[in-house]
């Protein structure tokens, strides 16, 4: 229906090296379409497309990039209306899936409208290596508000929980996406609609990532839990989302296992173990393994907490703070200092 987000595309570099990759990250079986567009699927189902990146846009250093498609009853009508609403009309195409055309709004974020009959491919709840969630990113929510609003009849409502998030209802009222304003240290210098997949095993995810040349940028928690941006091997940016936290309760749930269930939060456990441990019996030297215990696993993925998620990329100079301050009192307090 018009205003719904319908597929996704990923322009890339290499081809081979992105097959790769998302095989074995969310186990995609790859397909070639026409004019050679991939197209990844789970289970027989396809879930996402990518493509190599046009030579125009390799000599102007375009990044690699995920796009949102959105589909709309008229193309022809829908870029009029982007026009009259102040957003920019960079494309407009046909291929064998329909009419296309390629849209930023006022703030420069950019989306694809769609014209056809293709099904959505949106997973309603996040399922391992579907595309589950849309959401855009930032610094000014006035400057876009009325633009999205007239353009696909969406209405917005305060998130509740999480500050500067506007939930995105369509014209049922059905909540299909969402607006976060963020600042630049946390989004960059650019406005972008990021894509959250989901993934059953986020260590295992992360540690893929990087083990492709890949990394974590940052965490970012809302009200639908936490999130980790990251960006694979070509650079382009995505949210990996845990499918259990959110999933929708069913039989199976209620089946897991005593160990399954410890082994997924054991670490939690342990630092709640320490804590008790420490003040019980009066250890000061139990806080500093719980330190090294909590700074650890920060420096492998990139990223630390203190009052608030805190990225090596983006906050250099807090994170090595934050991470050297807990390993300087660790060892205070394991050499028993003073």
């Amino acid at each position: 229906m018009h205003g719904e987000f319908s597929w996704i595309d990923l322009s890339t570099f290499d081809v081979a090296r992105t097959e790769e990759f998302y095989a074995d990250l969310f186990g995609w079986q790859v397909g070639q379409a026409p004019a050679g567009y991939y197209i990844g699927s789970v289970s027989g189902t396809p879930v996402a497309g990518f493509f190599e990146m046009p030579e125009l846009f390799q000599k102007i250093n375009m990044p690699s990039f995920w796009m949102s498609y959105i589909a709309v009853d008229d193309v022809d009508a829908t870029v009029t209306k982007v026009k009259e609403l102040g957003g920019k009309v960079e494309l407009e195409t046909s291929g064998p899936f329909g009419r296309v055309a390629l849209i930023r709004d006022p703030s420069g974020a950019g989306f694809t409208c769609y014209e056809g009959t293709a099904s959505s491919v949106i997973s309603p709840q996040p399922t391992h290596g579907r595309w589950h969630w849309s959401e855009l990113f930032v610094s000014n929510f006035s400057k876009v508000r009325q633009f999205y609003s007239g353009l696909f009849g969406w209405n917005f409502e305060p998130d509740g929980i999480t500050p500067d998030r506007s939930c995105i209802l369509n014209r049922q009222g059905r909540r299909i996406g969402a607006i976060q304003v963020a600042s630049n240290d946390i989004k960059g210098d650019k406005e972008f609609w990021a894509i959250f997949f989901g993934v059953d095993d986020i260590p295992r995810a992360i540690s893929l990532v990087n083990s492709y040349g890949g990394e974590m940028i940052y965490e970012h928690t809302n009200s639908e839990g936490t999130h980790y941006l990251v960006k694979d091997p070509q650079g382009a940016a995505f949210f990996l989302t845990a499918t259990h936290p959110n999933r929708a309760s069913t039989p199976d749930d209620d089946t897991m296992s005593k160990s399954d269930s410890f082994s997924l939060k054991w670490r939690s456990l342990i630092g709640l173990a320490l804590i008790y441990t420490a003040v019980l019996f009066k250890l000061d030297w139990m806080w500093g393994v719980l330190f090294l215990f909590w700074v650890i696993p920060d420096l492998k993925t990139g990223t630390t907490c203190f009052i608030e998620p805190l990225s090596r990329k983006e906050n250099p100079l807090l994170y090595w703070t934050v991470v050297v301050t807990w390993i300087v009192l660790s060892l205070f307090l394991l050499l028993g200092v003073g």
